[in-house]
């Protein structure tokens, strides 16, 4: 799995890593979509580019996080699986999480 954490410049290798996922069926994980708000429009048009199943191996998959901003596109979240998660409140109850999270 290849985990970019989105910020200035990263939209180049976002791009080329779903690109080489789509064909050699990887995951890509982008964090903190939120901060490239320049960027959303190609990440919308990716998206939809992914209606065309050609090219795109069943074993690829694409994991994004964000804050909630208005700028996400619309589309983007309309054809994604979606999941939220609180942060749990104080150092106490996030060690805790975390620390359950192990196997």
């Amino acid at each position: 799995m290849s985990a970019i954490s989105l910020g200035q410049g990263q939209d180049v290798y976002a791009q080329k890593a779903i690109e080489d996922a789509k064909r050699d069926g990887k995951w890509v994980l982008l964090q903190n979509c939120h901060l490239m708000k320049s960027w959303m429009g190609s990440l919308e048009q990716i998206v939809l580019d992914f209606k065309e199943t050609e090219g795109i191996h069943e074993k690829f998959r694409l994991f994004l996080t964000s804050m909630p901003v208005n700028y996400f596109p619309v589309s983007t979240l309309q054809n994604s699986v979606k999941m939220t998660t609180e942060p749990p409140r104080g150092i106490r109850a996030n060690m805790k999480r975390t620390f359950a999270e192990f196997n």
